[in-house]
């Protein structure tokens, strides 16, 4: 083992126990912390106990973390008199993209059905369904007689694309909302209050609510909840998105959950099941999302004046784990004086859908930043645009994939092939360089400008290697979060493949899990690239080098959606391809064939040797 393999082992073993002290250290502090909370609830469970116990007769006391199931609505109760004691009834709205079922407990939406979109691979079961059980979209909050638990009567229209639905109070308002379809899956909402007595009433602050969004995925992660919403502070109006670990008012925030980033976020037992912070600020937008479909609420007039951010947690997670159930948002509407016989009206955009980007743009420029495509937005629509115009050719995106995969390989192939030469250039002077480094290793600053003379000479540039990377990068990023995020990847097959946007998960009913053959085949595809990849630097670095970057991206990509390994392994064997075919051509060109004796491959002993001068 030569000195710089025994500084790579080095490295590495520094660096194994340096995380398993971080492991210890975090899992130390977990402990703990589940200690302490544990023995909270037990001192809580035992002061109710005796509470019970000292008046038998008084109901049991409420035991934080035993809640019963909570609703996102997180609203003030409604006068017993305005409450009515009806059954529910529902009615549909539909046009060609989307089924609405509108409830008259509240007035709101109960669910929506997207017909082009199936619940599951199979589509016997139906198209996906997004359902506000607990709290219907567009719901609201705050207004007595006009809230979740009230009544409603509905109308619907002769041709079932738009509904009338109303509701009087005790204080003679009458709320009127009209649902109309304008255009797909976009809604117009507009909401008319009535004062229909004799004296001015005073409407309190309430809140307009988008329905609770949850995990649709079998696989799905809270991580994939998320609000994202237009606001305005400070002369700007940002789109800020609103996730888990978001500070300040995030939804870990809210239940004051320790931990986060890459260790587990814990929360208290006694914390509440549901959770509710209200940014304030004018908000133009506000919109809800899991990984592939989204609600988006749009005040037509002018903004909100804040942002009301509900959650509601898994009281059962494990571990004390903070695991997000739902997530929902509401528009704030300020507190106004009604004159008697006078209405006032607020009207509102409503989107609900798949969180795909032809659609976004169709309601403006701003909800595209919904895709979350960050600092490379521009190469991911471009690439995502070109990755539909190829669809709509040929009909598959497995082919689909691979077009592109090939069109992106055939721009960088300038990039690529002067990094091919600059790589053989480089390995082609190694003998010159060495030579150096023997003759000036006593003088680093002789031995520096012999090798600036040397790259000179033949005109190489030792960055030039680079610049490929350089350029790659945002290509490989963009392309990543693309197919990572695509609603368009949903549950799309391509041979063995039964969904692009998740893993394979082959013979997981066999052997309990997911067997996924693309990250195999790209790491394999990646050790054949490095092997015949022209190298300048130690063949015993490169030959750790290709067994050590293949097994740490299998082990990263493993869990990858199909449609990045099928990418990454089809982009690698381009490459291959194009290594072999400059190999026989540099051979043809020396008049060298795979049957020709070879020179002998210089071993280390070889040159051990020649640098004491034997």
């Amino acid at each position: 083992m030569n000195k710089q393999e025994k500084i790579i082992v080095a490295i590495l073993v520094i660096a194994l126990m340096g995380t398993m002290y971080v492991v210890r250290e975090d899992g130390q502090k977990r402990n703990e912390f589940l200690r302490v909370q544990q023995a909270e609830m037990v001192a809580q469970r035992a002061a109710a106990a005796a509470a019970e116990a000292a008046e038998p007769d008084a109901p049991a006391a409420s035991i934080p973390g035993n809640q019963a199931e909570a609703t996102l609505s997180a609203l003030p109760l409604e006068p017993a008199d305005s409450v009515a004691a009806l059954p529910e009834q529902t009615f549909v709205i539909s046009n060609d993209v989307a089924v609405l079922t509108l409830t008259t407990k509240g007035g709101g939406i109960k669910s929506v059905k997207l017909p082009a979109y199936d619940k599951t691979p199979d589509p016997a079961e139906g198209p996906v369904e997004l359902d506000f059980l607990h709290s219907p979209s567009l719901a609201l909050a705050g207004l007595p007689g006009f809230g979740v638990k009230n009544d409603f009567s509905v109308a619907v229209d002769d041709d079932a694309h738009s509904a009338v639905l109303t509701a009087t109070n005790s204080a003679g308002l009458v709320f009127e909302r009209k649902i109309a379809f304008a255009n797909g899956y976009e809604l117009a909402v507009l909401d008319t209050i009535h004062n229909r007595s004799g004296e001015a009433v005073n409407l309190s602050g309430h809140t307009i609510g988008l329905g609770p969004m949850r995990v649709l995925a079998e696989n799905g992660a809270d991580t994939d909840l998320a609000i994202d919403t237009k606001v305005g502070e400070k002369d700007k109006t940002p789109v800020i998105e609103i996730v888990k670990g978001t500070k300040a008012f995030g939804f870990a925030a809210l239940f004051n959950a320790a931990g986060g980033g890459c260790k587990a976020t814990l929360v208290s037992p006694a914390a509440p099941e549901a959770a509710s912070f209200v940014k304030q600020g004018d908000i133009y937008w506000a919109s809800v999302r899991e990984r592939f479909f989204i609600q988006v609420l749009t005040p037509v007039a002018g903004p909100a004046s804040g942002l009301e951010i509900r959650t509601v947690r898994d009281v059962n997670a494990p571990g004390g784990a903070l695991v997000i159930k739902s997530v929902s948002s509401g528009l704030v509407i300020p507190e106004a004086v009604l004159a008697p016989g006078a209405s006032t009206a607020n009207s509102y955009s409503l989107y609900m859908g798949p969180r795909k980007m032809s659609e976004l743009r169709k309601l403006g420029p701003d909800y595209t930043k919904i895709m979350r495509f960050g600092i490379w937005a521009f190469f991911c629509r471009a690439l995502l645009d070109l990755l539909n115009y190829l669809h709509s050719m040929i009909g598959s995106y497995g082919v689909a994939i691979i077009l592109l995969t090939a069109m992106v390989r055939l721009v960088l192939y300038p990039v690529n092939k002067r990094n091919a030469d600059s790589m053989r250039k480089m390995q082609a002077i190694q003998p010159f360089i060495k030579e150096a480094q023997t003759k000036y290793k006593d003088d680093p600053k002789k031995l520096q400008a012999e090798t600036m003379r040397i790259y000179g000479e033949h005109k190489v540039n030792p960055l030039s290697s680079c610049l490929p990377m350089l350029i790659q990068l945002p290509v490989f990023i963009a392309l990543f979060t693309v197919l990572r995020s695509a609603v368009e990847l949903r549950y799309a097959s391509f041979l063995w493949i039964a969904d692009l946007s998740e893993p394979e998960n082959l013979f997981r009913d066999v052997f309990g899990f997911g067997v996924n053959l693309l990250p195999i085949a790209m790491a394999g595809t990646m050790a054949l690239q490095s092997y015949l990849t022209p190298t300048a630097g130690d063949p015993s670095q490169q030959k750790m080098m290709m067994v050590m970057m293949p097994v740490m991206m299998l082990v990263m990509f493993y869990r990858f959606p199909a449609a990045l390994g099928l990418y990454w392994t089809v982009s690698q064997m381009f490459a291959i391809f194009g290594l072999m075919r400059t190999r026989a051509t540099k051979k043809k060109d020396t008049g060298l064939s795979s049957t020709d004796p070879q020179p002998p491959r210089e071993t280390r002993q070889m040159r051990r040797e020649k640098a004491r001068g034997y």
